[in-house]
């Protein structure tokens, strides 16, 4: 099986770490509200832990779990910490307030179409 960690402990977090456990994954749950992080946790059960956020993630499959926004930043603030796992963004371009995206307009389309990393091909 394998170990995975959530960056962020919200309803996506919950719904896909809850699969995780039932599938014999080692989950590890990290956030920036330790107490959030806790109470996931404990309801994943199946011996799911709770990270230090900004520790080295244990998992070799790391999600975040995050509002759009948050993620670059996020990513930038772990950085090497992050070297050689498999990084999966499950972000959705909602603002803030969650009536409208984040990106709305950029393209013409509603959305800012898929970020891909600098300086790889398109």
């Amino acid at each position: 099986m394998s170990s995975i960690t959530f960056i962020g402990a919200g309803n996506r977090a919950r719904a896909i770490g809850t699969l995780a456990v039932a599938g014999g994954n080692t989950v590890e749950v990290m956030a920036r509200d330790q107490a959030k992080a806790d109470d996931l946790v404990k309801a994943l059960g199946g011996g799911a832990t709770a990270g230090e956020w900004g520790a080295v993630p244990a998992g070799d499959i790391v999600i975040t779990a995050l509002l759009y926004d948050g993620v670059v930043p996020v990513v930038a603030q772990y950085g090497d910490a992050l070297a050689g796992k498999v990084i999966v963004d499950i972000s959705n371009p909602f603002n803030a307030t969650f009536d409208g995206l984040a990106l709305a307009g950029r393209n013409g389309r509603g959305h800012g179409g898929p970020r891909r990393q600098r300086g790889r091909p398109r």
